[in-house]
């Protein structure tokens, strides 16, 4: 697959790249490699490093280690002005501790990008109302030992907002992106009550901060939208 195919061919990415974009890192890390995709979304004058449970190295990175971040990112790796995880939150055990290994290697003003399924949209309500689980981690397979992609977090934009808070993290962010929203009328129509719903509880908002929540509640993105892209500044 050529390089800006593999930027394309899922529209997270893409939204993830103009995050980074607008932040101007020099020093990156990327959790969770997959395909190597990130280095062709990047300027030559960036320095990236990645961190996954694969041996094999992608090419692009001028730094590689092979570790289990569900305990936490190494304490060898460096500071960097961005760190990126996509489509991995949803694997951990230990998110919060994840969460505070990823602030202690930022730098002052630094920035996280996470992307993961959004649980919040109004086809996965129904869905989890009527099944009592999320379509997304739909693995009820067994439980006695860990096979690769093996979901259990369903995190969407609230839990991320309390995780985030109370690991090092402000100024929660929802990146758009590029996907068709909302795909059916009936989609609509149940966003336009999701809405209202979360219109009601800004007015009552006890904070700024959950007034930003409630703010980024309403959005099409995290009403209609089948992924999210979220970033947060360093405390």
């Amino acid at each position: 697959m050529s390089a800006p195919l593999m930027v394309k061919t899922k529209a997270y990415r893409a939204a993830v790249a103009r995050a980074l974009a607008e932040h101007q890192p020099r020093k990156v890390l990327d959790i969770c490699c997959g395909d190597g995709w990130l280095p062709y979304s990047l300027g030559p004058d960036v320095e990236l490093h990645g961190i996954d449970f694969f041996e094999q190295v992608p090419k692009g990175y001028h730094r590689f280690e092979v570790a289990d971040f569900n305990q936490g990112l190494p304490a060898s790796l460096e500071q960097y002005d961005a760190i990126v995880c996509c489509e991995a939150m949803g694997y951990l055990q230990n998110p919060g501790l994840f969460l505070q290994s990823v602030s202690k290697h930022l730098k002052k003003d630094g920035i996280f990008i996470l992307s993961i399924p959004n649980p919040n949209y109004v086809g996965a309500r129904i869905n989890h109302l009527i099944q009592g689980f999320p379509r997304s981690y739909s693995w009820f397979k067994q439980n006695d030992t860990m096979e690769p992609h093996m979901p259990w977090l369903s995190l969407g934009i609230f839990q991320l907002w309390l995780l985030l808070g109370l690991n090092g993290f402000k100024d929660m962010q929802v990146h758009e992106v590029d996907e068709e929203k909302p795909r059916h009328l009936w989609e609509h129509l149940l966003g336009f009550v999701i809405k209202g719903f979360a219109k009601r509880r800004l007015k009552k908002a006890p904070s700024e901060s959950v007034r930003q929540l409630w703010t980024l509640a309403m959005r099409d993105q995290v009403v209609y939208g089948r992924q999210l892209v979220v970033s947060a500044v360093v405390k």
